[in-house]
């Protein structure tokens, strides 16, 4: 048998049996392709296919007022969906009568003004209805949210939140989050630097007198009313050194003389270049009479330094004035107060001087 002979049904066969010569062939029974070829012809009512089968619903024209309907419910929310302007008035009463048509409106409203709030950068608005699509909108509020609030904190300049939403937007800015520390990193670095600097004598590496007056104003703010001690030191017949050396032997005592202090005094203490061959110190919480030892010992460690130039070893001596400093009077401030402070210690190492020289006077 070949793929001819395959055998088929017939539907009115199938479905009652057809008549040939009188008999009739039992519903279910399937002819081979050469039996209905010689069937005799019969008288069969003809119908067409769409008689035989109407339409079901695919395509079917509704009645007029259905369409019309229809159409008006699709163009009323195209305009709430999309119109630049539209009206808040309720829908046509004939609108109202579609099923399920107010519910889809109120969607549609929520959608219009939660889009509308957004591109606008209002981030607190929240729609009265619920669904898949208000949803989205929802959560694609609370990442802008969240991303206002990274921005707000990288303008107050804390760098260490990092975010991870909106994909290339959240990489984006937490690549901006990350470069931002670095260079505040570094300018902060930098102005250290650049603070240490303005802060230090350039030839003998230790504080100058801004630096003094800038450390010395918060030691007082902080031991108010403690008292403390001031110690202003001068290097004896300095001048001797410039003219019969030259200049570079002077740098050279001035350098020797500025190390021996600053490693004999404590941490916390303060010293500084004051100008030319004088040296201002401050020693936090310190009272005079121990105030007074430390500065003799220093001028003992000044009288037992050697400096040796141009094959000349050469002797150093310095004579010191000190003063009691503090507490701050309520009356004065705290530039009037520390110059008076100055003024008194001053007044000393001229005696000092007077005196003899290499001595101490407080």
């Amino acid at each position: 048998m070949d793929i001819s002979d395959i055998y088929r049904q017939d539907r009115g066969v199938a479905e009652g049996g057809v008549r040939r010569g009188g008999s009739a062939f039992p519903p279910g029974r399937y002819l081979m392709q050469n039996e209905l070829l010689n069937m005799p012809p019969v008288a069969v009512q003809q119908q067409s296919f769409s008689e035989a089968y109407p339409p079901t619903g695919v395509g079917t024209q509704l009645p007029a007022e259905p369409a019309t309907l229809a159409a008006e419910a699709v163009e009323y929310l195209l305009q709430v969906i999309s119109a630049p302007q539209f009206s808040t008035e309720s829908p046509p009463d004939a609108l109202r009568s579609i099923k399920n048509f107010e519910e889809l409106l109120s969607i549609a409203w929520a959608v219009r003004n939660m889009s509308t709030a957004l591109s606008n950068g209002n981030l607190d608005y929240s729609p009265p209805v619920e669904g898949i699509t208000i949803d989205a909108l929802k959560s694609f509020q609370v990442k802008l949210r969240r991303l206002a609030w990274q921005i707000k904190q990288i303008a107050g300049g804390d760098y260490n939140n990092k975010e991870f939403f909106i994909d290339e937007c959240a990489e984006a800015l937490n690549h901006l989050t990350r470069q931002l520390a670095q260079r505040i990193s570094t300018l902060t670095k930098t102005s250290e630097e650049y603070r240490n600097m303005s802060f230090r004598d350039a030839l003998t590496g230790i504080y100058n007198r801004k630096a003094f007056m800038h450390f010395a104003e918060e030691v007082f703010s902080a031991l108010r009313p403690a008292v403390s001690t001031l110690i202003i030191a001068d290097i004896d017949r300095f001048k001797i050194f410039n003219d019969t050396y030259g200049h570079l032997c002077g740098d050279e005592v001035l350098k020797l003389f500025a190390a021996h202090i600053a490693r004999a005094l404590r941490p916390d203490d303060i010293c500084c270049r004051y100008g030319g061959e004088e040296f201002l110190m401050l020693l936090p919480g310190m009272p005079l009479d121990l105030g007074l030892s430390v500065a003799e010992r220093l001028r003992a460690g000044v009288e037992k330094l050697r400096l040796r130039f141009a094959g000349h070893e050469l002797l150093i001596t310095s004579s010191f004035g000190v003063c009691e400093a503090g507490p701050i009077p309520e009356n004065l401030s705290f530039n009037d107060f520390i110059c008076a402070c100055i003024s008194r210690a001053d007044v000393n190492l001229y005696k000092a001087k007077a005196g003899g020289r290499n001595m101490v006077v407080g």
